[in-house]
């Protein structure tokens, strides 16, 4: 997914959901997406087993159903009100991961809140928000901040990874405003190992550079093989751990979106989205875009 068909949006009627609404409709303004859904999941279990004990009525359920339905019409109003575009939307019945995970399949961007009512929120191990993320096998939008305008500075971490490309590529269509920042954060291989076998400082200073200057010119043959506007593109190269670097970066440089990938072609890269995505998640303050490397 370069640009959007079509964009879906889990809310469950907080703030933040109401934001992340906010961004999909904009977006879908400015990258001309006509096919833009708000989903609810009314997400329940406990009914069945109180309907069990105590004999609860259907009616228990169809009015929890009926109070949603008014949340989302009025929700859709408000945004159609505001922004003169309109709006699908569907209340369903269900687990709340797999009814978004469904529905969700059938979209080109998923877009959630970072915090709400239901644990879609702080991509902690275990969350329903992490569980989402891991199941997702397509772009997923995270919203932190109300969107009062278009996205304009943009973080791109990449690894060099055969993923880096689309990364950088969905970075500058999301965003076709913004300046692309490409940040590629690298370490010195067993460097504590290094200062540990009593590797003199210079030796490691040495090291250093010599990864600095391989990633410079990686980073380069990146921007040259993504086909975009060299001119959009701001280069960076640091040193130390990617995860903290990363955040770093994106509050040194005021980002209002950070475009970062998310592996999981096998069980073992799933197991890997933690080191470095889930923190991002976890610290970032501004909306993160997850771009799936398992598309095609």
């Amino acid at each position: 997914m370069d640009k959007p068909g079509s964009i879906l949006v889990a809310t469950d009627f907080s703030r933040d959901a109401a934001l992340a609404a906010s961004r999909a409709v904009a977006l879908a303004g400015e990258l001309g997406v006509d096919d833009v859904r708000l989903l609810h999941v009314v997400d329940a279990p406990w009914l069945g087993t109180l309907q069990q004990w105590f004999g609860l009525a259907e009616s228990s359920r169809q009015g929890l159903v009926d109070e949603a339905e008014r949340s989302m019409a009025g929700l859709v109003s408000a945004i159609e009100a505001e922004t003169g575009r309109r709006v699908a939307s569907s209340v369903v019945v269900g687990n709340l991961l797999e009814a978004v995970i469904e529905r969700a399949a059938r979209a080109d961007l998923l877009v959630v809140g970072a915090r709400g009512q239901h644990p879609v929120r702080d991509f902690a191990i275990g969350t329903t928000g992490e569980r989402l993320l891991r199941k997702r096998r397509g772009t997923m939008l995270v919203t932190r901040r109300k969107p009062v305008s278009s996205y304009r500075r943009v973080l791109a971490p990449v690894d060099f990874s055969k993923h880096s490309a689309r990364v950088l590529r969905q970075a500058t269509s999301i965003a076709p405003a913004a300046q692309i920042d490409v940040l590629h954060a690298f370490e010195v291989p067993f460097e504590s190992k290094l200062r540990f076998a009593g590797v003199a400082d210079d030796e490691i200073h040495r090291l250093r550079q010599h990864a600095r200057a391989q990633a410079v010119d990686s980073v380069a043959r990146l921007v040259a093989e993504a086909g975009v506007d060299a001119a959009r593109v701001r280069r960076r190269v640091e040193h130390g751990y990617a995860p903290r670097v990363i955040v770093d970066a994106a509050r040194e440089a005021d980002a209002d979106l950070i475009v970062i990938g998310k592996h999981g072609e096998s069980i073992v890269e799933d197991l890997l989205l933690g080191s470095v995505t889930l923190h991002v998640l976890g610290e970032a303050r501004c909306d993160v875009l997850v771009v799936s490397t398992a598309q095609p």
